[in-house]
């Protein structure tokens, strides 16, 4: 009986030992903790040019999270760093950027100006900036900072990280002649067959090209004959010409380059002409000239 109560005291005094010990030892894990890494990727080399109708650029971005990250993460949210709208910065001019989400569509703001992006789970999170009007930015480099902070379900800030990134714009010019097709070409080059008429009379025929660019706009001329239409039938009987732009004459004796002006054009024509005097004595016969015209932007 004695052995009995002995062993039941040793039992119990082990018990008040194990009821004693300090609390910390059955701490439970902070629900609130949301560690882990995660990265942005803003690919500004993969930017698209908008559809029909939109005037400006698509960049792709990503947000890379761990996957426990992801699972404590409600939103990112999008900012200035300085507040404000978020903008490129450019040597000449500024612009703004609109953030959407995969689908293209508007991500929420709220009235500070930030952008909220639904995390939802997902440890990879698409997203667009968009460039409005970028189709007639200045040419050269852009560069922008946001802010990104991670949300989780008590709207509390667990990590934040600053991204930078340029956007290169290059310049661009198409051109495309009158009565020819309505598609925009290149600019390496159009030859024009040039033919006046009747050589006794004077005589001008317009050639109007039509320029869309987005940066400085200069246009090279070249004649096959050195100014001069020729008859095909006789090469030593010719005819000078003047080519005309804005009311200058230019002779097409050597190679000429004319500084047509500062950007934007969105479809400018620009006035060209060619101008023959009369040649009462000029032998009967067909007479022309070849003209390349090169059309340059920077």
């Amino acid at each position: 009986m004695l052995k009995i109560r002995n062993r039941l005291i040793a039992l119990f005094a082990w018990g008040l030992v194990a009821v004693m010990l300090p609390p910390a030892a059955f701490a439970l894990p902070d629900d609130n903790a949301c560690d882990g890494n995660w990265y942005l990727d803003i690919k500004t080399s993969s930017a698209e040019e908008g559809q029909k109708g939109w005037q400006g650029a698509w960049i792709p971005a990503t947000v890379y999270l761990d996957r426990e990250l992801a699972s404590c993460t409600k939103d990112i949210v999008i900012q200035q760093p300085q507040g404000g709208k978020p903008y490129l910065s450019g040597q000449v001019s500024n612009h703004d950027i609109e953030l959407k989400n995969a689908s293209r569509q508007e991500l929420p703001v709220r009235g500070d100006d930030k952008y909220l992006l639904n995390v939802n789970g997902r440890n990879v999170v698409n997203f667009w900036v968009y460039l409005p009007g970028a189709k007639d930015f200045s040419p050269g480099t852009y560069a922008s900072t946001l802010q990104f902070s991670l949300k989780n379900a008590q709207n509390k800030t667990t990590s934040t990280q600053m991204y930078s990134f340029n956007y290169q714009v290059k310049p661009y010019v198409r051109a495309k002649l009158a009565n020819t097709s309505d598609s925009w070409i290149k600019p390496t080059g159009l030859s024009v067959k040039l033919q006046l008429g009747d050589l006794t009379k004077r005589n001008r025929r317009d050639l109007p090209v039509f320029v869309e660019s987005n940066g400085f706009v200069s246009m090279a001329f070249s004649s096959q004959n050195k100014g001069k239409l020729v008859n095909v039938r006789n090469k030593q009987n010719s005819v000078p010409y003047t080519l005309m732009y804005g009311g200058q004459k230019i002779n097409l004796t050597d190679d000429v380059v004319i500084d047509v002006g500062q950007r934007p054009y969105r479809g400018r024509k620009l006035p060209l002409a060619f101008e023959n005097k009369a040649e009462p004595f000029a032998r009967a016969g067909q007479y022309e000239d070849v003209v390349t015209i090169s059309v340059f932007a920077r």
